[in-house]
């Protein structure tokens, strides 16, 4: 192996670009002579990336994906004709697996190392996909500590590092001006959170709007909160909460502040509920699809929760409700509960803290990077 070690990386989404950008930095101080190219965005670009493709400007749903397939395979092309010609000592895939298979499998075919970071979640949605996991990767590197029998079962190497979120949330800290701006003495806060893509703005914001005037009819006093995660989408979050009626505050990034200023957050499923559990704030899950996907999906599901906080606790800790039909009663009726009820509200509140105490501590970057030098030394 050469002095100059190359490494190819790909992460599609934005929450990939940055633990992408976490485990390079790791790696860098580990070994400086180690060079990446790949794909990603601009955490990644900063942290050194010599990127193939810019993935800002594409998306990676499936819908978008078809309209521009051109561009998808010309990206496909470009990744391994560089597998081919600098043969880069191994390929890290962070999530997506549509499009990180295709990579897997070419790099597999030129017996280059293959790691899987950050899994999709198979476990919940596409067991039967494991198989193909298994002879597409060298070695998985799991965030989740049931993703380790899980795949151990199927005979893949894995190794469980703990989430990078933890990583990235001790690093930014907490502005508490901010927070202080946000909450008022003597104020209640409920904050919206309903995901950082346009589909699931559209499916999950108006809901949660049509919820907030049934919460303020029993809570006059309540103050809401929008968040928005990227100021691309500012203009239709706007558009929504305009057309609803309902007095709330916009804000773009800030989210760690705007959950430590909330007394109640209402989120979609995802990511977004274990950062709310690092604040220990008490939270109601809401996941909507249209009633011929959830038809569709219902038989597929083998996970009996849709929120990641009930699924690592093993039981029922926050309200959570996958829906096909527009329950903003139910949305508003938990909420009620959780602010006017103190033994509920402290009892979610004391699950959330037993839940964190496990896992909500940094150092993820930094194992999943010792794993990655492992195996580059080993090949």
């Amino acid at each position: 192996m050469s002095d100059i070690y190359k490494i190819f990386i790909s992460a599609g989404e934005s929450s990939g670009d940055i633990h992408g950008a976490n485990l390079m930095r790791c790696l860098m101080k580990k070994n400086p002579s180690l060079k990446f190219y790949g794909l990603g965005k601009e955490n990644m670009k900063r942290a050194g990336l010599h990127c193939l493709h810019d993935m800002s400007t594409k998306s990676l749903m499936w819908l978008h994906v078809l309209k521009e397939l051109t561009t998808f395979l010309q990206m496909k092309k470009d990744c391994i004709r560089f597998f081919q010609q600098e043969r880069p000592d191994a390929v890290i895939l962070i999530d997506y697996c549509g499009f990180n298979f295709h990579l897997a499998r070419a790099a597999k075919k030129l017996r280059i190392p293959v790691i899987y970071y950050i899994c999709p979640q198979l476990w919940a949605h596409a067991p039967w996909r494991v198989k193909k996991m298994k002879k597409l990767v060298d070695k998985l590197i799991v965030v989740y500590p049931f993703e380790k029998p899980f795949y151990e079962s199927a005979g893949i190497p894995v190794t469980y590092v703990g989430h990078p979120l933890f990583d990235e949330i001790s690093k930014e800290g907490i502005d508490e001006g901010i927070v202080s701006e946000l909450k008022k003495q003597g104020e209640t806060i409920v904050s919206f959170l309903p995901g950082s893509r346009k589909q699931e703005i559209v499916r999950i914001l108006p809901l949660l709007l049509q919820s907030a005037a049934r919460i303020q009819q029993t809570i006059p006093s309540v103050k809401f909160l929008v968040s928005c995660g990227d100021e691309q989408h500012l203009d239709l979050v706007q558009t929504i909460t305009r057309e609803s009626g309902v007095n709330c505050k916009i804000m773009v990034g800030n989210v760690h502040e705007v959950i430590k200023a909330s007394d109640l957050c209402i989120a979609g499923a995802g990511t977004i509920t274990l950062q709310i559990a690092y604040y220990l704030k008490p939270m109601i899950i809401v996941y909507k699809i249209s009633p011929f996907a959830y038809f569709i999906a219902r038989p597929f599901l083998t996970t009996p929760y849709i929120g990641l906080v009930n699924t690592l606790a093993h039981k029922m800790i926050v309200p959570e409700l996958l829906m096909c039909k527009e329950n903003y009663a139910w949305i508003a009726d938990q909420a009620i509960q959780l602010l006017n009820d103190p033994q509920k509200r402290q009892a979610c509140i004391h699950e959330l803290s037993l839940l964190m105490d496990k896992m909500g501590k940094p150092g993820a970057s930094e194992h999943a990077a010792e794993e990655v030098l492992k195996l580059i030394w080993r090949a």
